[in-house]
């Protein structure tokens, strides 16, 4: 006889889920850049550690250095901490596909585009399925946006 199971297990399930996902979705990108930048072997796995990875590492470095700058630099401190972070998440990507500093910029650039070019090929996609004829990102008639 099967148990059934409760909301609060469902909802667990359901979260879990979305976050693996999520990882792969988000992985996706970063594995092709890695592909296109790093010459060396660059497996799914290294893209999913580096998805999981540099924002951890990254936004870590961001907050620390931002907080513990701000009493000297007052509001520079957030410019000194974007900084150091873009560097830590090179660093990072540089580490995961065995490139240089500059090659994990890379990376991390060309994941950003490629990520903004699939946003924008499934958003007209689904725009022409469900014949949607303005896009948020196109003002026009019917648009949210003046």
């Amino acid at each position: 006889m099967a148990v059934p199971l409760s909301t609060g297990t469902l909802y667990i399930v359901e979260v879990i889920l979305t976050i693996l996902i999520t990882w792969i979705v988000v992985s996706i990108p970063i594995y092709f850049a890695g592909k296109i930048i790093s010459k060396k072997h660059t497996t799914f796995g290294k893209a999913m550690l580096a998805a999981i990875a540099a924002p951890i590492v990254t936004l870590f470095f961001f907050f620390i250095v931002t907080v513990a700058l701000t009493l000297f630099l007052g509001p520079l401190a957030v410019v000194v901490g974007l900084i150091i972070a873009i560097l830590v998440l090179s660093y990072v990507y540089a580490s995961i596909f065995d490139t240089g500093l500059l090659g994990g910029f890379g990376i991390a650039i060309l994941a950003t585009v490629i990520s903004y070019v699939i946003a924008l090929i499934v958003v007209a996609a689904l725009a022409l399925l469900f014949g949607v004829t303005t896009l948020p990102l196109l003002p026009g008639k019917g648009s949210p946006f003046p």
